[in-house]
């Protein structure tokens, strides 16, 4: 018995990993032999049944109480039953092998739908009820080979990607509250101080009491908070612009992107004072980007990266698989803890009044990036420095 259960386990699983037409055709098979088999049985079975039958009739024939008129009733009666099984038998010898078949088929037909084609159907049917109660998390999973495999697997990738797109949308609306929330913090003393000047002025200043030197001063003091205003302003939009902005891919050449990124390392290298030096060695290969997106990210790095560099800094761009990578190293001190952490939320930065790099540049990198179906990671080199290596998701296709 084990040995029949462990034959079965065996042909199960050979079925299991075959497509849908040749497992059809295996179950066919199998219901062919059964067929022939049972009509083989069926067969000898019914002449062994005929046989009996017609060797009774004979002898009741050749009886000589036959003709007793006591025994006449039940002998005709006994015959007429024979007759019929005769009938039946013979009939089933003849036509057994077409209802073999009809079974046959219609068992192959019940087993295929009931192992290969309901299984996978139910599973993705409570993967998208799943999803249509808005719960991502449930994985539609059939294991196998077959065509309903792949469809599970395409299924599983939509509700992954799905998932992916409900994880951004929760984290871009969770980042646009911190980043609300840093906003109206931030105005918060600029507004402060601009409303105790105000009232200063409108107290002391129609009575005299405030000299030349000293109105100039708070006015000074006053602008100087407007401009923190309109920078922060400016940020907030700067931030909404990446929010909407929408990718322009197309076909270029990784000679094309090598040469886009060297004209980038060659304009600010007349005026950075440092060394730069670029390493874009990329297959001959055609990618599917947004150029300007990465030239833009590029920038953004090397600026970031130029203010930190002692004396050099590095790039290099890498193509691995579908993913460019593109590495921006200075020799710089390196990224302190809250910056490894911290240092692509927007409104971070490490210099409390800086005014021109407003702690967004890396932010915007990474909002680039992940709406480029990337991301953007910081670490801090081995020997000295640090690292920041933008990464975008591209088509890639042979020239």
């Amino acid at each position: 018995m084990d040995w029949l259960e462990e034959k079965t386990e065996q042909l199960r699983k050979i079925l299991q990993d075959k497509s849908l037409v040749r497992a059809l055709i295996w179950y066919l098979c199998i219901s062919a032999v059964g067929v022939i088999a049972a009509y083989w049985i069926t067969r000898n079975l019914c002449l062994a049944w005929i046989g009996v039958l017609e060797k009774r009739q004979n002898q009741a024939l050749t009886n000589v109480y036959y003709w007793d008129p006591r025994l006449r009733a039940s002998l005709a009666e006994q015959g007429n039953w024979e007759d019929f099984c005769l009938r039946i038998l013979r009939f089933f010898y003849h036509s057994c092998l077409y209802l073999y078949i009809l079974l046959g088929f219609a068992a192959a037909g019940k087993v295929f739908l009931e192992t290969r084609i309901k299984p996978p159907i139910a599973a993705i049917t409570r993967g998208l009820n799943y999803i249509n109660m808005g719960d991502y998390s449930h994985e539609i999973v059939w294991q196998g080979k077959d065509e309903m495999s792949l469809l599970c697997g395409e299924m599983e990738q939509m509700r992954r990607e799905m998932l992916k797109k409900k994880k951004d949308q929760w984290r871009q609306q969770e980042e646009q509250r911190k980043i609300n929330a840093a906003f109206a913090h931030d105005i918060r003393t600029p507004l402060t101080v601009i409303r105790g000047y105000t009232e200063f002025l409108q107290k002391y200043v129609p009575g005299g009491r405030v000299t030349e030197d000293m109105l100039m001063e708070k006015l000074n003091t006053m602008h100087e908070q407007e401009e923190r205003l309109l920078r922060f302003s400016e940020t907030m939009t700067t931030i909404q612009n990446i929010e909407k902005r929408e990718l322009s891919c197309s076909w270029h050449s990784s000679r094309q992107i090598a040469g886009q990124l060297e004209a980038v390392i060659y304009g600010m290298r007349q005026n950075a004072g440092l060394q730069l030096i670029l390493n874009a060695d990329l297959p001959e290969k055609e990618l599917f980007l947004d150029l300007n997106l990465l030239i833009e990210v590029f920038e953004n790095l090397l600026s970031n990266a130029l203010r930190y560099a002692v004396h050099t800094v590095q790039a290099k761009a890498v193509l691995k698989g579908r993913e460019l990578t593109v590495f921006v190293k200075d020799d710089g001190p390196g990224f302190s803890e809250k910056a490894l952490r911290m240092g692509t939320e927007a409104y971070f930065s490490e210099e409390e009044n800086s005014r021109e790099h407003f702690g967004i540049g890396l932010s915007i990198c990474r909002m680039l990036c992940e709406s480029h179906g990337g991301s953007l990671s910081l670490q801090n080199s081995v020997e000295q420095g640090a690292i920041a290596a933008a990464g975008l998701v591209t088509g890639v296709r042979k020239l």
